[in-house]
């Protein structure tokens, strides 16, 4: 196939597929996972149901692109961090900050996903899980903490699913309608409070 053409097929596919993301986003938002059917979402989408078909093989499959859509910009800012150089506590608390303000400004999306997630189960196996690589830097920063004495002295996996675990149990809130105007007060406050509990013990401390 000619580069031009194989470049057009190319656009034709992603703007298919943005279609597609966009008619799935707004059954979830209007209803929940059950109200999203594949037939229903080619008669929103305007196209054939067999389309749907030649980009995603079923509902969890569609599931996945939503997450990976509506997560790509909290993603990639925390992906060009530099978790090699700086202070691993500015490190960690720009992830956090990052993490925890992008559940609050996606409210919506926050709600329909999880929801489908938590009815439908998971739309991939966990190594293809796009929050993998995140997961990843954080231990690496906190393994880097530790070591460099920013941190206390732990188990860097543990902390680091400490951490996570206090995530999903925001976005699950936040999912269900609660911690309404919280979005500055609340992650202002967790951050902290995360930084504190890793924070080392003082010498005094220690000598008491």
């Amino acid at each position: 196939m000619p580069r031009l053409a194989q470049e057009k097929k190319e656009a034709m596919e992603e703007i298919t597929k943005d279609a597609i993301f966009q008619a799935a986003y707004e059954i979830l938002m209007e209803g929940s996972w059950h109200d999203l059917t594949m037939e229903r979402l080619a008669k929103r989408t305007g196209i054939a149901k067999g389309t749907v078909y030649n980009y995603f093989r079923n509902k969890s499959d569609v599931i996945g692109f939503i997450v990976l859509k509506t997560s790509a910009s909290m993603r990639n800012e925390i992906l060009n961090l530099d978790c090699e150089k700086g202070d691993p506590r500015e490190l960690l608390a720009a992830m956090l900050d990052i993490l925890m303000k992008d559940l609050f400004s996606n409210r919506l999306g926050v709600s329909a996903v999880g929801k489908a997630l938590e009815e439908g189960g998971r739309p991939f196996p966990a190594e293809d899980d796009p929050f993998r690589e995140i997961r990843g830097r954080m231990l690496f920063v906190l393994e880097r903490g530790i070591e460099e004495g920013v941190f206390k002295k732990c188990d860097p996996v543990v902390a680091e699913e400490g951490i996570q675990s206090l995530i999903r149990g925001m976005a699950h809130r936040i999912g269900n309608g609660e911690l309404v105007g919280m979005d500055e007060s609340l992650p202002a406050f967790l951050n902290e409070t995360i930084l504190a509990g890793l924070a080392p013990a003082r010498k005094e401390e220690c000598s008491e």
